[in-house]
């Protein structure tokens, strides 16, 4: 399992249950940085295959990074084990209040690439 199916299914664990603030922010800026991603993948995928020098397809692999990073603030935040399982439907955000400072520098972080990618796109 991939960690972009882990990181949906993250997602939708947040989205089924009682979220603070700022676990609502992270998962509105995780699903905005997804989308955005895979918008500049379907645009640019030949292009990246062909030569991934390119600026758009590092800035890809960057979006890709930033939402990798996203979902490990959410798990650490949320006291959840990063395994390569995602937690069971019935496991809730738990959290974690001194991490609740790297979560934040984690949305701040994909809110910037999601603007970046979307510009690009």
């Amino acid at each position: 399992m991939n960690r972009l199916t882990i990181g949906v299914m993250i997602l939708g664990l947040l989205a089924t249950v009682g979220c603070s603030p700022v676990e609502s922010k992270a998962r509105d800026t995780a699903a905005a940085l997804s989308g955005s991603i895979v918008a500049a993948q379907g645009e640019y995928q030949a292009s990246c295959a062909a030569n991934g020098d390119q600026q758009v397809c590092q800035l890809i692999n960057q979006g890709v990074a930033g939402e990798n990073a996203l979902i490990t603030a959410i798990e650490t935040y949320c006291g959840w084990t990063p395994t390569l399982a995602p937690p069971d439907k019935t496991a809730t955000c738990v959290p974690v209040n001194s991490a609740q400072a790297g979560l934040e520098a984690a949305i701040a972080n994909a809110t910037t690439l999601t603007l970046e990618i979307k510009g690009a796109i």
